[in-house]
Parts: structure tokens; C-alpha cells; sequence
């Protein structure tokens, strides 16, 4: 006599799927505004941001983002204007950033990656900006602090007019 066994129940199970069969297991975790609900509204609810988590997961946005500066001059304690910018690259290493022109637009990226056993990590930073009428690409200058942020100054035009950037001591309690 042969047997055969035939499944029940077969179905793919996505993390999506998965995360909704763990829903019930979870439900004591969740807050007092989920546990008021009847259990159906509740898997309901859940669903709905599922969904959307799924939706918005996916949006891979492929332009790089130009960043708008209201205000990109300011006067320094000396009375020097300048164009001045600023990037947090802190989850970035030195050498896995770069600082370039292209004609009139600065483009800054960091790019890290790791690959070892159990870790796997990609990050990526990419901002480009339109550098202002007579502010000359050749006289930029970036420097990089110890706690990761990157400025990017250079000399402002004549007549530009940018306010007085005031120094605040902090206080230390």
C-alpha cells in the first residue's frame, strides 16, 4: 500500500502574510486604542496599514532631491558673506563621501556599504544644489567635522545681501 499525503492548506507566504498570520499573537503588545476595537475592525485596521506600509516601502523615488535654501548667505562674526551650506554625512566615513560641481550645481554624495555574515548594510546620501548667480564653483570649499557634518562655503557676490549670523553662548547647567 502506497500513501500519499496531499496539503490542506498550500499558499505563499510573503512577509506581508506572515506578519497578518502573527496578528492575533501580537494583539496584547498592541495599544489601549487597538484593544478597544472588536477583534475584525482591529485586523481590519491592520491590514489597511499593512497595505500602506507596503505602498510606501516600494516608492523608490529615482531623482535625486535639489535642496532649497531660503536664506544660503550669511555674514560671519568678521563681517565676511559667504554662501554657506551644511550636510549631516555622520553615519558616513570620510573617504565614502564626495563633493563635486557639474557647471553651476553642487553635487554631495555618501555612499556606505557592508557586507559581512549576518549584517548587510547599504546606505546612500545624494543632494544636489543650484548654486546662486555669480557664485563662482571654483571657489568652494568644504570641510568635514569630527562629528560628521560637512560645510561647503564660499565667497558671496558683492551684492548680496545676507543677515548676521550671531553667536549664542550656550549655557551648561
Amino acid at each position: 500500500m502506497s500513501w500519499s499525503i496531499v496539503p490542506l492548506l498550500t499558499r505563499d507566504l510573503d512577509y506581508f502574510d506572515r506578519q497578518r498570520d502573527l496578528y492575533s499573537k501580537w494583539m496584547h503588545l498592541f495599544d489601549d486604542d487597538w484593544r478597544a476595537m472588536r477583534f475584525d475592525d482591529s485586523v481590519s485596521r491592520f491590514d489597511r496599514e499593512l497595505d500602506r506600509f507596503r505602498r510606501e516601502m516600494h516608492d523608490l523615488d529615482a531623482e535625486v532631491p535639489e535642496l532649497q535654501v531660503a536664506q544660503p548667505f550669511v555674514t560671519d562674526p568678521e563681517g565676511n558673506r559667504k554662501l554657506s551650506l551644511r550636510f549631516n554625512c555622520d553615519k558616513f566615513k570620510p573617504e565614502e563621501i564626495t563633493v563635486k560641481t557639474t557647471g553651476n550645481v553642487l553635487n554631495v554624495h555618501a555612499k556606505h556599504e557592508e557586507d559581512r555574515p549576518g549584517k548587510k548594510v547599504h546606505m546612500e546620501f545624494t543632494r544636489n544644489y543650484t548654486l546662486p548667480k555669480n557664485v563662482d564653483p571654483n571657489s568652494l570649499k568644504s570641510t568635514l567635522s569630527k562629528d560628521g557634518v560637512l560645510q561647503i562655503e564660499a565667497p558671496a557676490p558683492p551684492a548680496v545681501e545676507a543677515p548676521k549670523e550671531n553667536l549664542i553662548p550656550i549655557e551648561r547647567l
